[in-house]
Order: structure tokens, then sequence, then C-alpha cells
């Protein structure tokens, strides 16, 4: 049987294509060499997985850069983007983007990881979604207005007695209808249980423990799966998993402040950061444990991550690193 998309991203297969990017570059330095080598020894797994996509990768990408350009050194990243541009402009469908990118790019199960960092292969089957870097406002079919942050999906399930949004990925804004005239209450679903709509407008992000929801205007009921209630008031925020609800400090200004391009930060972890600036970059950024820890204060524009990369390394006491024009950024503690 062929693997599919999900297979394919799990994290060892994605720190391989890092350590492959990073080889690819040339500038791989004895300290790097040093680390690479002890990622290969800390497990099995490691060592069978980089052997595969190192391989397959190579030969396939260069494949595809020498059909394209021979007389160019393309690095491996851009590849793939060229390949979904392509699909894309040739209007694709959701479903046949991911083939049609491939076909033209004649790239093996193993290079969805790159694919993967144009837009979220998991969630390409979404009925709404956003790619890396995209933020996107849509009308609902009950005249709700949704706006969606980069790299976030959505399924929508609306009809007679119901107006349910599923959230599969990212974060969203939401300026509801209100339940009147007839129509459902409006619910938002995650993994962790369901918000339902009291009021108009209010943040939700989905992150791997827990969903944080923030309240912009008026109030939401939250309900984990396990049944626990409680309702959120105009300018608080929470989160909750599938058994319990936990206050929140982040104040809903800061927690919505990518609908104006902005992440707001108040002393959250230097990895949180990463993470957010993540969905605004086709490239991999690979970070330490020891940075990831360190506490961060300020404001990033979110679509410059570059600006936002070379502000944290002026204020923190971390060392920045850049491969392949930006494909792949290691950050570790000086």
């Amino acid at each position: 049987m062929t693997a599919g998309p999900e297979s394919a991203l799990d994290p060892v297969s994605e720190a391989a294509v890092e350590w492959l990017v990073q080889f690819h570059s040339g500038e791989m330095t004895e300290a790097d060499q040093a680390r690479h080598r002890a990622w290969l020894a800390a497990q099995p797994q490691h060592q069978v997985v980089w052997q595969r996509l190192s391989g397959s990768l190579h030969a396939q990408f260069g494949a595809a850069r020498a059909v394209a350009a021979p007389q160019a050194a393309t690095p491996i990243g851009d590849v793939m983007g060229q390949a979904l541009a392509h699909a894309q402009r040739r209007g694709s469908s959701r479903r046949r983007l991911l083939s049609g990118a491939l076909a033209v790019a004649g790239v093996s199960t193993g290079a969805l990881l790159l694919a993967n960092r144009q837009m979220p292969l998991r969630q390409i089957t979404a009925d709404l979604r956003t790619g890396t870097g995209e933020r996107h406002a849509f009308t609902l079919p009950d005249g709700s207005e949704l706006l969606l942050d980069a790299r976030s999906a959505v399924d929508l399930d609306f009809g007679a007695d119901r107006r349910r949004v599923k959230l599969r990925q990212g974060a969203l804004l939401l300026q509801a209808q209100p339940a009147s005239n007839g129509l459902a209450p409006l619910e938002v679903l995650s993994p962790h249980g369901r918000i339902q709509a009291l009021g108009t407008r209010f943040a939700v992000r989905l992150d791997e423990a827990a969903t944080r929801v923030s309240m912009l205007e008026h109030a939401t009921r939250l309900t984990t799966a396990a049944g626990a209630s409680q309702v959120l008031e105009e300018g608080r925020s929470a989160r909750f998993d599938t058994l319990s609800i936990a206050g929140d400090d982040t104040s809903p200004q800061a927690a919505a402040a990518w609908q104006r391009g902005m992440l707001e930060v108040h002393h959250q972890p230097l990895g949180e950061v990463v993470q957010a600036l993540r969905a605004y970059r086709r490239g991999f950024v690979r970070i330490s444990a020891q940075a990831a820890a360190l506490r961060v204060y300020g404001n990033y524009a979110l679509d410059d991550s570059d600006r936002a990369l070379d502000a944290l390394a002026a204020t923190l006491p971390i060392t920045v690193r850049v491969y392949q024009r930006g494909w792949l950024v290691v950050i570790e503690a000086a």
C-alpha cells in the first residue's frame, strides 16, 4: 500500500528533511556535523529515516532540477514551491492540487514534508483553509464572518438545526450572527470540546494540548469533551482540554493581534513565539531546548518574519543562522 500524506508528516521525518536542507546548503560547520551525528545516534529510527529520505529526496529533487533548469543551482525547497505554484496556476481543485504538484516535480512521498511547508497537507480536504503566510476572511452560510490565521483549517456543518465550525488546525476569529430568527446556536468544535457563541466576537486557537479562547465581545460557553462547562465573559481568556477549563492571562487583544499581522508577546517562551512565526515561513525553523525556554516580550510583525527573527536575535542571548535563502533557520542559545 502506498503511504498517504499523513503517514509522511511525522516529527522524525521532518527533522531529517531539516538536516537535508542544512547539508545541501554547503554551510555545515563541524559543530553542526557533531549535532547531526548525535541526532542519528539518539534513536535507531533516526538512522533509518535519514538513509531513506536522503536517498529518495536527493534523487528526486536532482531529477526535477535537471528538467526545470539544467544550469541552475536551485535550493531543494524551491523545487516544491515551483511545483505547487504551477499546480495552483492551472486551477487544480484542493483534492487534485497535491497530486498535480507532485507529478510536476516528480517527487516521492518523502518530499511531502517540503510541500507541507507551503500548505498544511493534512488539511488539504478541509472546507476552508489557509496556507503558509496567508490570512483569509470568509462569510459563512448564516452571514457570520470568519477570519482564519495562517496555516489554519475548518470544516463547516450548517443546516436547519445546527451551525457548526470545526477547527482542525490553527486559529480563527469569528464575528457570529446571533441565534435569532430561528437560527440554531453557533458552535465552534475542537478535539477538546466545543464553544457556543452567546455573543458576537471571539478568537480561538487550537494547540496540541488545549484549545484557547479569547472573548472580545459579549460571551461564550465553553464545554469540554468530558462535560465540564463555563461561561467566558468579555475581556477574558481561557484554555480547556478534554477534561477541564482554566483561566489564561493572555489579553483578548493580544490573542487576536494576528488579525492585524502582529504577534504581541508578554513573558512567553521563545518556543511559542517561534511556533507562531513558523506559520508565516515556508521553510523550516529549528530551535534548541535551551533557546526555546527563554522568555520574550515585544511586538513582532508576522508578515516580516525575517525582521522578527533579527529583532529576537538582537534582544535575546541566542544565535540565529539562516541556510538556503531562508529554507532552514537554526536558533540556539548563545
